[in-house]
């Protein structure tokens, strides 16, 4: 159940179209986002736990990078149901472009690491190496590719924030790849603008319908509605998906260090 929860919070936008300028990034290192996500099963909505964006200067091969790292973890109610401690890890140039993840998984009784190496990475053909592994035991060693762009789970929600959304237009279709385990899942993507109202607070933001190709989904069409902050920031705002067993929610909690102002916030008028 929880790779849906994982997947849910970590494509919260997924899109691929021309990224922004390295100098256009909407962020710079110290940015935090916080979120909380929530399961709904009939008439029940619960609290499931939290997460934790964050955005830092870092190295990786010698080269200048940006370090992304997602901590997820359920509330203690939750962990008496299905305890989770995860921490999802990737390093991208200053192009954006991802070079290396790692997936720390702690779910339950299950517990592995799980590494991408990207060979390839481009808009008609992306290449990675996917090592999974548990105490040392290498689970298995694979190689995946795509026709198009391909990402892991977290560095999907980088990209998409560079995306030039202006210059879309309502019902815009787009197509990505997520390398997830032995997987790839297929995503495509519809675009248009309107408001959301998250913890009583309205913004302005761009939503997008996302058709899933995963058996995690109820259903493949509409299985996701992501709202995202219509301004520089394009931060995620909140996400709402159908499950095989319920539905769940993602919304923005608090933000910190964003590189501008959130101007698609609405002042509340009296």
């Amino acid at each position: 159940m929880m790779k849906k929860f994982i997947f849910l919070i970590s494509t919260m936008i997924a899109m691929a179209t021309s990224p922004l300028s390295a100098k256009e990034q909407p962020f710079d290192a110290g940015e935090e986002l916080d979120f909380t996500f929530r399961y709904k099963y009939g008439l029940f909505m619960l609290k499931a736990g939290t997460a934790k964006l964050t955005v830092k200067d870092a190295h990786y091969n010698y080269t200048v990078a940006n370090e992304i790292m997602l901590t997820i973890k359920t509330s203690s109610f939750f962990d008496k149901i299905y305890k989770i401690r995860d921490t999802l890890q990737s390093y991208m140039n200053r192009h954006l472009e991802p070079m290396y993840n790692i997936r720390r998984l702690h779910e339950h009784k299950t517990n592995y690491n799980e590494e991408i190496f990207y060979n390839t990475f481009s808009h008609n053909y992306s290449e990675v190496r996917v090592i999974r592994a548990d105490n040392n035991n290498v689970k298995f060693d694979t190689v995946l590719h795509c026709n198009n762009h391909g990402f892991d789970i977290l560095s999907i929600i980088v990209f998409a924030r560079t995306l030039d959304y202006q210059n879309m237009h309502k019902g815009q279709t787009m197509k990505i790849t997520n390398f997830i385990g032995k997987d790839n899942i297929n995503i495509l993507i519809k675009y248009k603008k309107e408001t959301v109202d998250i913890g009583g607070n309205e913004y302005e933001a761009y939503k997008l319908n996302i058709d899933v190709s995963d058996k995690a989904f109820n259903e493949s069409k509409n299985a996701m509605e992501i709202w995202i902050s219509a301004d520089k920031n394009r931060i995620p705002l909140k996400v709402k998906a159908k499950l095989k067993i319920g539905a769940t929610e993602v919304e923005l909690a608090s933000h910190r260090n964003l590189k501008y102002s959130l101007s698609s916030k609405k002042d509340k008028t009296i």
